[in-house]
């Protein structure tokens, strides 16, 4: 799987983070999330120039589990996410996004 980006940071209320668009080739990415501190994250996508992506949608306990959704990339635009916290801010999160597979060109 090629990396196509990711992140960490503290908790806070709201956060997220948008990245360019995605290669041609790539026609869905894997999403992993995972994050400390005893809350509760609630994660929406967009992806296509900011179309929400409703079916990656879900909640993730700060427990250290992992979260994994794919998202379909397959028309042309950035993807994002976006995060509310319920709960402390005392824990810490980190992300990353794959591409599943190429087509070939």
């Amino acid at each position: 799987m090629d990396s196509l980006g990711g992140g960490s940071g503290g908790l806070r209320r709201q956060f997220g983070d948008t990245h360019a668009a995605t290669p041609d080739d790539v026609p869905s990415v894997s999403f992993a999330f995972t994050c400390t501190g005893g809350g509760t994250v609630a994660l929406t996508f967009t992806a296509a120039d900011n179309k929400e992506v409703p079916s990656a949608a879900g909640t993730q306990v700060c427990d250290g589990s992992l979260f994994q959704r794919s998202i379909d990339t397959s028309t042309a635009g950035s993807l994002g996410f976006s995060a509310a916290l319920t709960g402390p801010e005392s824990g810490g999160y980190a992300y990353a996004c794959y591409a599943e597979k190429k087509q070939p060109r």
